[in-house]
């Protein structure tokens, strides 16, 4: 049985692949946030982890002191809501790239499988 890359070659795999190149919301999400982030831009991720930290401690703290509950709710609002516009941006960025391959997929007429096969073949 022919493997998949004597079907399609890297040419033809790297044309329909620029045929649908990822945007910038693909790229800054994968960037900033995947778990291959590089060291140089670890910036972004340690900053959005460090105020996502900070107002939990410090909603945590007021809440353990006894504060009223205006001060425990803001720094708890603050949260959710940078917590809440993280995730919805990071979830539309990973639906927007699944989409993307399915094009990509689509134009060469392979699988899901196939598609990973190619990429460990021609790119890793």
């Amino acid at each position: 049985m022919p493997s998949i890359t004597d079907k399609i070659s890297k040419a033809q795999f790297d044309q329909a692949y620029n045929h649908h190149l990822p945007n910038g919301w693909i790229k800054f999400a994968f960037k900033y946030f995947s778990q291959s982030t590089e060291m140089k831009d670890l910036s972004v991720k340690r900053t959005v982890v460090g105020i996502l930290l900070g107002l939990f401690g410090l909603g945590f703290l007021a809440t353990v002191i006894g504060l009223p509950k205006v001060l425990v709710g803001i720094p708890t609002i603050a949260y959710c809501i940078i917590l809440a516009t993280l995730v919805l941006y990071l979830f539309s960025a990973a639906f927007a790239n699944n989409w993307r391959i399915r094009k990509i997929r689509k134009e060469l007429g392979i699988n899901k499988y196939e598609y990973d096969a190619l990429v460990s073949a021609y790119y890793e």
